[in-house]
């Protein structure tokens, strides 16, 4: 079941606690499911997006894509 994500996942385990999120186009496959439950194991709690970045920095789905500001988003409008 490799693959990207065409929509966002939440990872949760047993009791529900959410394990990690991950964004649409992350490429997931079953060694990146290991490594992610481990990590959590480890860290007790959820995985952040720092975390993921950590983990998987070539991943092109965790960098921030800058958005192109145009007239209608700017300040002057909203008096």
């Amino acid at each position: 079941m490799a693959g990207k994500l065409v929509e966002p996942k939440v990872i949760i385990d047993f009791n529900n606690n959410p394990v990690a999120m991950l964004p649409i186009g992350f490429y997931f496959d079953d060694e990146r499911w290991d490594a992610i439950w481990a990590e959590y194991d480890l860290k007790g709690s959820s995985l952040t997006m720092d975390d993921l970045k950590r983990m998987f920095p070539d991943d092109e789905s965790l960098k921030a894509r800058s958005v192109k500001r145009t007239g209608s988003q700017l300040g002057e409008d909203f008096k």
